[in-house]
């Protein structure tokens, strides 16, 4: 899950720092759903404040946030505004949250278009 893998990332960052390593960061990215076709059919519950990402785009954030070292990234930015209240919130409650925000796009989840299957099989060769 994004809050184990965060906690896993924190917890690397702070490890190495601890020990003073030197040379080693950890960018943990967090994008909102990405238009691979993963998420066939699915639709932003809230369009204007947590659009479908374009994949090139979130790879130039990923390319951003690596050059600018930055810990954690939430892809857009404005899920940001829904994180600063997680520490406020029972996880119970955050999941009801988030879920009320279209965070619960699970429920709609498809396998891979066969389609994307085979664009896939064609850039691996």
């Amino acid at each position: 899950s994004r809050r184990s893998e965060r906690s896993g990332s924190s917890g690397i960052n702070a490890e190495y720092g601890f020990l003073k390593v030197k040379g080693v960061k950890v960018t943990s990215i967090h994008p909102h759903i990405t238009k691979t076709g993963m998420f066939n059919n699915t639709k932003a519950k809230w369009p204007l404040l947590f659009p479908l990402l374009e994949p090139e785009w979130v790879a130039d954030q990923v390319v951003i946030a690596t050059e600018e070292e930055r810990e954690q990234v939430y892809l857009p930015r404005t899920v940001n505004l829904t994180m600063c209240v997680e520490h406020l919130m029972s996880a119970p409650t955050f999941r009801k949250y988030t879920a009320f925000l279209g965070n619960d796009t699970m429920k709609t989840f498809k396998k891979i278009r066969e389609e994307w299957k085979q664009w896939y099989q064609r850039r691996v060769r």
